[in-house]
């Protein structure tokens, strides 16, 4: 793995964990987590459009991908927390 794809991993790892350490943070409010998610998903869409197209592999198939995943992955997690 080249460095600048370990710059890319590694902000997306950063970004991520920052994510989820406030979505633990505020583990008792389900709104405020839902936006987190909503953001978090938001920014994994973003990263990955972002990293294909620094990369000139950018396709719309990519990009669908990325954006079903990242809204499958909101999905979920507001009806999780919505049981």
């Amino acid at each position: 793995m080249s460095d600048k794809h370990a710059l890319h991993y590694l902000l997306l790892l950063l970004g991520l964990s920052i994510f989820g350490f406030f979505f633990v943070y505020f583990r008792y409010d389900q709104m405020i987590q839902i936006m987190i998610s909503a953001l978090a998903s938001i920014f994994y869409v973003g990263w990955g459009i972002t990293h294909h197209a620094l990369e000139g592999r950018l396709t719309k198939l990519i990009a669908f991908e990325y954006i079903l995943f990242g809204s499958l992955t909101f999905l979920l997690v507001f009806t999780v927390l919505y049981l």
